[in-house]
């Protein structure tokens, strides 16, 4: 994969390309637009390739789609000196013909330069030839449908724009993290470190423009952002947001990056891990495997930005609360209420349900080294702090009343069996804890919790307002 788009993408463009003897300037042009890259709006040339489509019917009198094909996929018209030497002059109805250009005046007025209907015609042979003609028959069909009514060139358009989208859905996979990417980078001005306050702020801009984004999902995209930032390996770009198109290679250099990082990355995220513990023994119950999700969901953030897991943890579920609702039809009242973040789980309570979670992962890792110890027969040979130990496990797996746990032999072969990952989970959940405690020695939680009340609450009664009405 190059440039953020695979090799069938690649090699797409590089057929128009070398097929036409495009410059430099219209090979870079189309690959904008086949990847969504133009600003403001990147479905703006298959609107202007649909009029273009539509005056050159009424000039040739086009009867079928065939006739546009045979215009987009002839090599002599691919420059705008052949252009206008084969169009100059030519008028039909609602379409004319000049020296600078060709124009069409209905259903809307409609122009553009010679150069221009040359890179628009380069865009037809795309989207015609793309993936070996997989799609030829199918667009062919909508230029039939052109011919006939020329009228419909904005039907044709948007016919285009969806099929343009499936395209890059298929063969552009960065397109989605390099659109995240782009947009955090605005808003840091083009750094690449951020504060909690930074993620909270970000979200908060993108209620304010009426996205409605969960502060789950963006603190989501803040770890993606952070852990591609620090494998960059001298990516320049990524120091200012407006110069990624002015570093040589940033799309490989970035695909580059990014597969390091997929690659150092653990083979499971804890969400995995927990989301593949079996059921039995039941070493977590559902509320107990929900709450460990819910916490570490934003791993590293759980140790690292340990207010951003708070802040995820309990206004996150607010706000899927009232997502929820809006899609339930519910509002009024109720939904004024969950906006109110009356609902929202203190930060200190968080904090002490996930200690409490620590412990009772301590304590099956105990049950776990026992059963094994005394499988291999190593239990008298320890000494008298590991006896004890071993004696509260033994204490520990008596009073335990879950489902697995009466039977000490499948118990030993089921823990055997998760051993790594109950380790992971309780060392990550103790860092969570112990992360927790240093914010709380640094802004006490009760504070920090009181103030984002209010923030997060501000924020979704603006956006829910309509809605609890």
């Amino acid at each position: 994969m190059s440039g953020g788009f695979d090799e069938r993408c690649a090699a797409d463009l590089a057929n128009v390309g070398e097929g036409r003897e495009l410059s430099r300037a219209d090979r870079a042009w189309l690959a904008r637009v086949v990847t969504g890259a133009v600003r403001p709006n990147r479905d703006k040339p298959l609107w202007d390739l649909a009029h273009a489509l539509a005056a050159l019917a009424r000039l040739t009198g086009a009867g079928a789609g065939r006739d546009l094909v045979t215009l987009a996929l002839d090599p002599r018209l691919a420059t705008p000196e052949a252009l206008a030497a084969r169009f100059a002059g030519a008028s039909a109805g609602a379409a004319a013909a000049d020296a600078r250009g060709l124009t069409l005046a209905a259903p809307r007025p409609w122009r553009t330069t010679w150069a221009g209907l040359a890179r628009l015609l380069a865009l037809a042979e795309f989207v015609l030839t793309a993936e070996d003609l997989a799609q030829f028959p199918l667009v062919t069909g909508w230029f039939d449908d052109l011919a006939k009514e020329p009228d419909a060139a904005e039907r044709l358009a948007k016919r285009l724009a969806r099929h343009l989208a499936a395209y890059r859905s298929d063969h552009l996979p960065l397109l989605a993290a390099e659109r995240r990417f782009r947009g955090i980078l605005g808003f840091l001005r083009g750094r690449s470190a951020f504060t909690d306050d930074d993620i909270l702020a970000f979200w908060r801009a993108e209620m304010a423009a009426g996205e409605r984004p969960g502060f789950r999902t963006v603190a989501e995209h803040f770890v993606t952002f952070e852990a591609a930032a620090a494998v960059r390996e001298g990516l320049d770009g990524l120091s200012a947001a407006a110069s990624l198109d002015a570093v040589e290679g940033w799309e490989e250099r970035l695909t580059a990056s990014l597969s390091d990082l997929a690659q150092g990355e653990p083979a499971a995220s804890l969400a995995d891990l927990l989301a593949d513990l079996p059921d039995v023994p039941k070493v977590l119950t559902g509320s107990e495997r929900t709450d460990l999700v819910e916490l570490l969901r934003l791993e590293p953030f759980h140790r690292t930005r340990p207010l951003t897991a708070l802040r995820a943890a309990s206004f996150g579920r607010v706000q899927s609360g009232l997502a929820n609702r809006l899609r339930r039809g519910g509002g009024g009242a109720d939904l004024a209420t969950r906006a109110s973040c009356a609902e929202a789980e203190e930060y200190r309570a968080l904090a002490a349900r996930a200690a409490d979670l620590a412990h009772h992962l301590g304590r099956m890792l105990r049950i776990a080294a026992a059963l094994r110890l005394a499988a291999i027969g190593l239990a008298d040979d320890l000494d008298a702090e590991a006896q004890a130990a071993l004696r509260e496990a033994e204490a520990d797996l008596r009073r335990i009343r879950r489902a697995g746990f009466d039977d000490r032999a499948r118990l030993a072969s089921g823990f055997a069996a998760m051993d790594a990952a109950l380790v992971r989970l309780a060392e990550e959940t103790g860092r969570f804890v112990r992360a927790a405690e240093a914010l709380d020695r640094r802004q006490a939680l009760d504070a920090a919790f009181a103030a984002d009340r209010a923030v997060f609450a501000q924020a979704f009664a603006a956006a829910y307002a309509g809605e609890a009405a």
